[in-house]
């Protein structure tokens, strides 16, 4: 894995999906950026729901969970993160003290789009991380932790310069991380917030076709 400094990597950051990308998982979509380097990328659908809450889940899942489920779990939704990996279930979650300083991101040789559910609790910006280990997932369930978090299962992936095309192909628009996407905004409003981040309105996005960097 290359571990030099990418400086035209769009992790971390968002895409959101041009009108093109219509009838599919895709389709108006935005997507937190969580790796992107030579070697492919990977990030997390943020504006899609299944229809199951973290409590049920976690009930109906082979997760051991060792503390009472916090009748909050049962309320707090969980996101469609992409096609990849459907079984996997990871957390994003506000982390106000990290045990590990983000410094640029993910993308280094302990990172495997592959086996990240390996790697443990993972600062993906500053202020806030992607986990899939047993003990972080449990510390939310259980109403331990409340910090803000969001659930999400399966992810999208993309292969070596594989999203670099779709981008030319102005099938994405590159947007830069704001957290406010992640605390503050529901996942109705989601594409039309985030295409208001680079000021602009759906109905011109989708006369221009979209696609590009903001």
């Amino acid at each position: 894995m290359d571990t030099s400094d990418d400086t035209d990597s769009l992790a971390p950051g968002f895409l959101v999906a041009a009108p093109k990308l219509e009838k599919g998982p895709f389709e108006q979509a935005v997507i937190l950026m969580v790796h992107h380097d030579d070697d492919g990328a990977m990030g997390f659908i943020i504006n899609k729901t299944v229809d199951l809450d973290f409590g049920t889940l976690l009930q109906n899942a082979t997760h051991d969970v060792g503390g009472s489920l916090a009748p909050e779990s049962f309320d707090q939704h969980v996101l469609f993160g992409g096609p990849v990996r459907l079984e996997q279930l990871w957390l994003i979650y506000k982390d106000p003290d990290p045990e590990i300083e983000y410094s640029a991101g993910i993308g280094s040789a302990n990172f495997d789009p592959e086996h990240v559910e390996n790697v443990g609790d993972i600062p993906i910006h500053e202020g806030w991380t992607l986990a899939s280990s047993g003990p972080t997932i449990e510390s939310f369930a259980t109403g331990e932790r409340d910090t803000p978090f969001h659930p999400v299962i399966g992810y999208a992936g993309w292969g070596p310069q594989q999203l670099e095309g779709e981008i030319e192909e102005g099938s994405w628009l590159a947007v830069d991380f704001d957290e406010n996407l992640l605390l503050e905004t529901d996942p109705d409003d989601c594409w039309e917030a985030a295409l208001d981040l680079v000021g602009l309105d759906p109905a011109s996005f989708m006369m221009m076709g979209g696609g590009g960097m903001a």
